[in-house]
């Protein structure tokens, strides 16, 4: 296992790197100052990306300063990662850049990283060489087209995040993506959240980005509750199973097979769901008193959800009972033989 320094990207940092997938830099160069990674370089894009290697490499680099660089060829998600540490760097400088490296992708997102390079010398940046490494290495070959059409899916769902504001995207500290819900949508919810309303079916939008109303019902009947619920689509569900005396509040997450929907929506309605359950009992006024996850095609009527409301009791199970040594345990009275 590697020795890593737990040295990580801080929020400036991290705010670089959003605005690097974005597409407004070209470059980047990262180094350790005082235990803390700090850009001490970085350079805007023109239409020529080798023009600006010729301009950005190896001027803006130090030879007793390791450091990172990032370096993006042609589109905002073609992005290679350069260790730089010359041989005049110290050792100390250098173990430091080695074990910072593993958390520094992942901070950044090592899906945006189609290519790693370790370079020694400033004499390794020249662009002919260089174009000859990233040409044996394979990074200007299709790559996708090796890939099945799940991890193409699964790789466009996470450079899906760079069109995501940063307030909305999963940090650490904050698991989850927060879209807004809908205007139309919140009415509906506080409604229910004060029993006027029985049903509310929300969905989420992937292409704007939000929270989006599907279907409402003033009086629904769990019976009818099954119909209401599509098998093609993931869907948030708030229910009253007025079935039962307590009038129990279900949210429902439905999930239909993985061939109905795309991976993208299967990951942003998960991603989505903590942050949204939040708002939904904070803001709207909501007490929700069981949340559930089903598979779409699951029957949902009232003695399904009354089995989730009061699940039957487990019978425990009696220990073995071990039968009594000779001669002990109660006497044991026999007829006397004739």
């Amino acid at each position: 296992m590697s020795c890593q320094s737990g040295i990580r990207a801080d929020n400036e940092l991290m705010t670089f790197f959003e605005d690097c997938k974005r597409g407004k830099y070209r470059m980047g160069k990262i180094v350790i100052n005082k235990e803390k990674l700090v850009v001490n370089y970085h350079s805007q894009p023109s239409n020529d990306w080798k023009a600006d290697w010729k301009r950005d490499l190896p001027n803006c680099v130090d030879s007793y300063e390791p450091c990172f660089i990032l370096f993006r060829l042609e589109t905002p998600h073609d992005w290679i990662l350069i260790s730089f540490a010359d041989d005049k760097a110290s050792s100390r400088d250098k173990m430091v850049l080695a074990a910072t490296k593993a958390t520094f992708k992942s901070d950044f997102g090592q899906s945006f990283i189609q290519g790693e390079f370790q370079i020694s010398s400033t004499h390794e940046f020249n662009l002919d060489t260089f174009e000859r490494r990233l040409h044996k290495g394979g990074i200007r070959e299709n790559e996708t087209s090796a890939m099945t059409s799940f991890e193409q899916d699964r790789s466009a769902a996470s450079r899906e995040r760079i069109a995501l504001p940063l307030a909305m995207q999963a940090t650490q500290t904050l698991r989850g993506v927060q879209f807004p819900v809908d205007q139309d949508a919140t009415a509906l919810i506080k409604k229910f959240g004060k029993g006027e309303i029985d049903f509310v079916q929300l969905s989420v939008d992937t292409l704007n980005e939000a929270i989006k109303l599907e279907g409402n019902e003033e009086r629904l009947d769990a019976s009818s509750l099954n119909s209401k619920v599509t098998k093609q689509k993931p869907r948030y569900t708030l229910f009253r199973l007025r079935e039962v005396d307590e009038h129990p509040v279900f949210f429902i997450y439905s999930i239909p097979p993985s061939a109905g929907c795309t991976i993208k929506e299967l990951m942003l309605f998960s991603s989505c769901k903590a942050p949204f359950l939040t708002e939904v009992e904070h803001n709207c006024g909501v007490k929700i008193d069981k949340k559930i996850e089903v598979d779409s095609r699951d029957k949902l009527d009232a003695e399904a959800l009354i089995s989730y409301w009061r699940p039957a009791a487990i019978e425990e199970k009696k220990p073995f009972a071990r039968p009594p040594r000779p001669g002990s345990g109660p006497r044991r009275i026999t007829a006397a033989a004739e």
